[in-house]
């Protein structure tokens, strides 16, 4: 078991990592693009077209790739303040509480996003300006939340272990 769980602590680390790199060429992407409009638009009064649109798109995805990698380094907000003055067994049942919720919300968040994926792609929904399918772009949030779901799970088992111990 020990070792199973280190081989799945290994692929959802390597998976978080990767996604959150791709997010960050994305990010970077849409830093230029920004750059690129703003500077056409106030020399040569010649915004880009669609500019907006592929903006919204690239943040959505920029969020979204690194949603796995702050789970798996445990980024996300806590309150420490209020829960550090408990004792280290209750501590370690809020964890199992928390990471419990947020296993089970984000990956029926995937499921249902998957869902929606799937009814975007028949419906064959795209962007106003540019006409870009929206349905790839669901895909790749419906993963991402089953990504961090799954990240979640690895924390919940960890905090499982921790109230067994003490």
């Amino acid at each position: 078991m020990k070792s199973s769980g280190h081989l799945y602590e290994k692929i959802l680390s390597a998976l978080s990592v990767w996604f959150s790199r791709v997010g960050a060429i994305i990010l970077t992407l849409m830093m230029l693009l920004v750059f690129t409009d703003v500077f056409l638009r106030y020399l040569f009064n010649r915004p880009l077209e669609g500019s907006i649109e592929l903006i919204e798109i690239m943040m959505a995805l920029t969020i979204a790739l690194g949603m796995a990698y702050t789970g798996i380094r445990k980024g996300h907000i806590a309150v420490e303040l209020l829960v550090s003055r408990f004792s280290p067994r209750t501590q370690a049942l809020l964890d199992v509480f928390h990471f419990l919720v947020a296993t089970i919300l984000f990956l029926l968040m995937g499921w249902k996003t998957a869902q929606q994926a799937l009814v975007v792609g028949k419906r064959h929904v795209t962007t106003s300006v540019l006409a870009i399918p929206i349905y790839p772009f669901v895909w790749v949030l419906s993963i991402c939340a089953a990504l961090l779901g799954l990240v979640f799970l690895l924390h919940l088992l960890e905090a499982i272990s921790k109230v067994k111990q003490k």
